[in-house]
């Protein structure tokens, strides 16, 4: 019986991503840009061969827009999508507007350190990719003798 009761808050704690989305179903996308920057910018984050990979969606982005930083524990990101507005205004009557323009951010923690020196950054097709080396871990070491003072 207790356990009916509390089924949906264990529901909610094993699976946060779906409780996450249930709330927000029916919230428009430009309400979480205007709140929440970066909260579009689609990345994927992952490790090959020693490396660091971070893959993200930046559609209509010049990659001239983009500030990228890397530190041995993370990646900032941040890009700018300018309007096409010419001057002289825009004389289109729009029916329905969903392109955004504007900045985005975000930042990225690195689940080991890395090596900063080593990143290589690509963009194709609306999509920038970043490489980063793992920082090799020194397996240099020193035996130490114990002294027992008598």
């Amino acid at each position: 019986m207790a356990r009916e009761r509390f089924y949906p808050m264990m529901k909610m704690m094993m699976d946060p991503e779906e409780m996450f989305d249930s709330l927000t179903r029916g919230i428009s996308a430009p309400f979480f840009e205007e709140h929440f920057p970066g909260f579009g910018t689609k990345v994927d984050l992952y490790r090959k061969d020693g490396k660091i990979f971070v893959e993200a969606e930046l559609p209509g982005i010049n990659p001239d827009n983009v500030d990228l930083h890397v530190y041995s524990d993370r990646l900032t990101l941040s890009a700018e999508k300018k309007s096409e507005v010419k001057e002289g205004g825009d004389d289109k009557s729009y029916f329905r507007s969903e392109r955004r323009y504007g900045k985005v951010e975000r930042v990225l923690s690195f689940p080991v350190e890395a090596d900063p020196e080593s990143a290589k950054a690509s963009f194709k097709n609306g999509v920038l990719t970043v490489e980063v080396a793992e920082k090799s871990q020194d397996k240099a070491h020193k035996k130490v003798s114990i002294t027992s003072e008598a």
